[in-house]
């Protein structure tokens, strides 16, 4: 969801946006370290960014993603071993870094 606001006495105006993702718990493959019919937890992610335009070529902007710095606790299995046996890349399930703050401008050539 995205709101604009109206442009201001001088033609300035913010934009922001905010978004929620919602991911449902999902069945992972049996393996050494999980239970028969094991199932990842349900988790969400909040994003955002906000937006100043000072004119049609430029604007600058801030950030952030995974805003509820939501990771996935140890997601590789055997990954002190990664040409063992045991090596399991396959049950990442959600993300793996943490929440993140950009911030940048746009300049139109």
């Amino acid at each position: 969801m995205g709101i604009e606001s109206k442009p201001t006495p001088k033609g300035k105006l913010w934009r922001w946006d905010l978004t929620f993702h919602l991911v449902g718990n999902q069945r992972l493959v049996e393996t050494m370290r999980d239970d028969l019919n094991s199932f990842s937890p349900s988790y969400s992610i909040w994003n955002f960014q906000l937006s100043r335009i000072f004119s049609k070529k430029f604007e600058i902007y801030l950030g952030g993603e995974n805003i509820g710095n939501f990771k996935q606790k140890n997601p590789i299995i055997g990954s002190d071993d990664p040409f063992g046996i045991n090596f399991d890349s396959s049950q990442i399930y959600g993300p793996i870094f943490g929440g993140m703050i950009y911030s940048g401008l746009r300049l139109k050539i």
